[in-house]
């Protein structure tokens, strides 16, 4: 991921390059969003097939520079975007979904979304705990010894990540087979009547969509060139760049997608897309590459520390989702905690 940027740009240059792909990028997820919308009204989609199609798009940065770290070699630094992107979902995404919900309460679900959303935050958990399995049974570099003996400790490996892929498998399923209920208000009344004076095709709808998806994905490329520059001239340690640098960077048009479906009374599709978003980088950007590409674990902090915390942020959002609300404080707790993790890695990098 060298094409664009040589080790002797300018840092002025370079960082540049990456705010300039970061207004790129924001702004075609925001125009992707509002297409697929429009698209899924036309169709009469559900919720839920809103918040999978949203998440596959707005998260193919995410699981293809992961894909492309991990197939290069760089294993701690493509698991690093996962698990940093995932976590940034939870505590950021949800968090400021909950204050930027429209009136004084957050994100409120009704007793029909809240069995919904229970369902595809299941989903993600288990899939989350089986591609956590699989990267702790990845071989360590103490295990030596003839062939057949590291291929034994590949069995469960793979085993786990196919575990992994078919859970993720029935998670589609099950969105694609879920009944879709009638629209109760859920939509706000100007994007009505827009959707019903505004006569645009299906075909300009899927070629606008799929336009959108093509500029993100360019300026998502130049931003992880340009990130990667910038902490290579900061000294920064790949992983650490990969968990907050380029995590949050790649996660950026999955922000704007979820803003703008709470902003649209869409609230359970937010928080669908959400915890299916973390499905698809588990699943894509982690069990499929290491099905295809394993190597030694080097930094085994993304374990110990980061993959519980994960764990630990989704069960707590499984506690507010069946209290069938996450408020405000609870979204301010949510950015809080992902403060506190931060400065924790840079504590821990500071003293390594």
């Amino acid at each position: 991921m060298s094409v664009l940027l040589s080790p002797t740009s300018p840092f002025l240059l370079v960082l540049t390059l990456f705010l300039v792909s970061l207004l790129i990028v924001l702004s075609a997820a925001a125009w992707f969003t509002r297409r697929l919308e429009a698209l899924c009204d036309r169709l009469d989609l559900s919720a839920g097939m809103l918040s999978i199609l949203s998440a596959l798009g707005a998260n193919i940065p995410n699981y293809v520079a992961s894909i492309v770290a991990i197939a290069n070699g760089q294993q701690d630094v493509g698991l690093g975007i996962i698990i940093g992107s995932n976590i940034y979902n939870l505590a950021i995404i949800l968090g400021i979904s909950a204050l930027a919900a429209p009136g004084s309460h957050g994100i409120h679900l009704r007793l029909r979304e809240k069995h919904d959303v229970l369902i595809i935050t299941y989903y993600a958990f288990a899939i989350t705990m089986t591609t956590l399995i699989a990267t702790w049974l990845l071989p360590r570099p103490s295990i030596v010894g003839p062939s057949y003996a590291q291929l034994l400790t590949l069995v469960p490996v793979i085993l786990a990540l196919l575990l992994a892929i078919a859970i993720f498998g029935s998670l589609v399923l099950h969105i694609v087979r879920r009944p879709h209920p009638p629209h109760i208000g859920s939509i706000v009344k100007q994007e009505e009547s827009e959707s019903r004076t505004l006569a645009v095709s299906l075909k300009r709808l899927t070629a606008e969509i799929l336009f959108a998806l093509a500029i993100a994905l360019g300026g998502v490329i130049v931003m992880v060139q340009s990130g990667e520059q910038l902490t290579a001239d900061m000294h920064m340690p790949s992983v650490l760049a990969g968990l907050l640098v380029l995590a949050v960077a790649t996660s950026l048009p999955n922000t704007v997608v979820a803003v703008i479906l709470v902003r649209t009374g869409r609230m359970a599709a937010c928080v669908e897309e959400i915890f299916s978003s973390n499905s698809i980088n588990a699943a894509l950007g982690i069990a499929l590459p290491l099905l295809l590409w394993r190597a030694l674990l080097q930094d085994h902090l993304l374990l110990v520390l980061d993959g519980p915390f994960i764990l630990f942020l989704t069960l707590g959002m499984i506690v507010c989702i069946r209290m069938s609300r996450l408020n405000r404080i609870t979204g301010l707790l949510l950015l809080l905690s992902y403060a506190v993790w931060v400065g924790l890695h840079l504590l821990l990098n500071l003293r390594a």
